[in-house]
């Protein structure tokens, strides 16, 4: 990375966050419905371009935290010993996805009741969300191809991962008190039938 490519990475950072400040304080102070992308981006102190050119619409910004959970679980796969079979690496992933989401809740996410009122007010899973969701899945089967690149697994390890990501999706909508025990334990019940013969104990 050339020393330009690195100042021009800082100050996107930079500028995202700001966008992300921003629109969690303006939220918080007159509620989501209420604070509009224009609103977003003059407290930003940036143009509603710049806003787009980071986020597709206000509730992606909702939703940033996912992209850091996204992270967690790609470090935890990269992590893992040379010889972790794809139904141990695909069941670590998920649990580490899982467990950063708990995280974040036990460190009192500031958006979180908001993420659950949008949530709860949409006739099924809003599409930013789903979007979001999909990004996910998208970066771990990349990740875990690249892990695993006999190509003669990736249908399994794709259905197995889309079986989790369906299961925990499902068991998100639990109450705040046993949500993290029913998305694992969601982990657990759908990878049954992608579990190799072989392997006797949960990862």
């Amino acid at each position: 990375m050339t020393a330009a490519t690195g100042l021009r990475e800082q100050k996107r950072r930079a500028t995202r966050e700001a966008i992300v400040r921003a629109a969690t304080t303006l939220f918080l102070q007159q509620g989501f419905v209420a604070t509009s992308v224009s609103d977003i981006a003059t407290a930003a102190g940036v143009s509603r371009r710049t806003f787009f050119l980071h986020f597709p619409s206000k509730e992606d910004v909702l939703f940033h935290h996912i992209e850091g959970h996204i992270q967690v679980a790609l470090d935890i796969l990269s992590r893992l010993d040379p010889g972790t079979t794809a139904w141990d690496a695909t069941q670590a992933a998920m649990y580490a996805l899982v467990d950063a989401f708990d995280v974040t809740a036990a460190n009192g996410d500031e958006l979180a009741d908001l993420r659950r009122q949008f949530v709860g007010s949409a006739r099924g899973l809003p599409g930013s969300l789903m979007i979001r969701l999909q990004s996910v899945h998208a970066a771990l089967l990349l990740a875990l191809e690249e892990r695993f690149p006999d190509r003669t697994r990736w249908p399994i390890i794709s259905t197995h991962l889309g079986a989790c990501m369906g299961a925990v999706t499902a068991a998100a909508g639990s109450d705040s008190g046993t949500r993290h025990s029913a998305m694992r334990t969601a982990i657990s019940r759908a990878s049954e039938g992608f579990r190799p013969v072989s392997t006797e104990t949960d990862p």
